[in-house]
């Protein structure tokens, strides 16, 4: 049933002992009211990601041994609390949330407090599973494309693994931008999706012959030399 924001128990899936799928379970935790600049967010939807299995296995590059990271990075849903100085943002609002991991905030859980500038107004044509599902992959393709990148209009971008979620953010971000996409992908497939999206240049992830294939595609050819023992 619907959570109560005023009655409700916090909550979020933790695990007992990293590198166990097994010993991941859901606690009770305190529900922290937000501080200045923060708001606290009902989560609806929380976005699952290949890091957070890295996560739970232990695996993720920095933990010290043993230790134990937040799982989950995004999610949406709705503000049940806004701390002092947050001016943007109002009781009720539907929201998209992203936390970086050295927060040690689970968006797997019933409440989040963060801060409010890593928060921004849900869509109100998306559900909050489809808005879940935007905010690390766009913010990574972004980050990398235009604020790292500069794209530009006609420019070229290979992207490989194409049919994943950084990779279907970087196809979208690069046509928005009037670019040329060059994508990979591991089967006929993915292929097949990706160019149904608009990308004539689709090649194999699974080897190196899309080397060859963007030379040839953009009338270039490289002098392969020999080198004898």
């Amino acid at each position: 049933h619907p959570f109560d924001p005023d009655t409700d128990r916090n909550f979020c899936l933790e695990t007992s002992r990293p590198g166990i799928l097994d010993n991941l379970m859901l606690n009770v935790t305190t529900r922290r009211e937000p501080g200045p600049g923060e708001v606290q967010v009902k989560v609806v939807a929380a976005g699952l990601n290949f890091l957070d299995v890295l996560k739970a296995m232990g695996m993720y590059p920095g933990l010290a041994p043993g230790e134990k990271a937040a799982l989950g990075a995004e999610c949406s849903g709705t503000i049940t609390a806004v701390g002092d100085g947050v001016t943007e943002f109002a009781v009720g609002d539907e929201v998209v949330a992203i936390t970086p991991s050295f927060n040690h905030v689970s968006f797997f859980g019933a409440f989040v407090t963060i801060p409010a500038l890593l928060v921004r107004p849900k869509p109100a044509h998306l559900t909050f599973e489809e808005a879940t599902t935007i905010p690390c992959v766009f913010l990574t393709a972004y980050y990398a494309l235009v604020h790292l990148g500069r794209l530009q209009q006609g420019e070229r971008v290979l992207i490989h693994s194409a049919a994943g979620g950084v990779g279907l953010a970087a196809v979208q971000l690069v046509q928005q931008a009037g670019g040329e996409v060059f994508a990979t992908a591991g089967s006929d497939e993915k292929r097949d999706y990706l160019r149904s999206l608009g990308i004539t240049h689709v090649m194999d992830s699974r080897s190196l012959a899309f080397a060859d294939e963007i030379l040839a595609a953009n009338g270039l050819k490289v002098e392969r030399l020999r080198i004898r023992p």
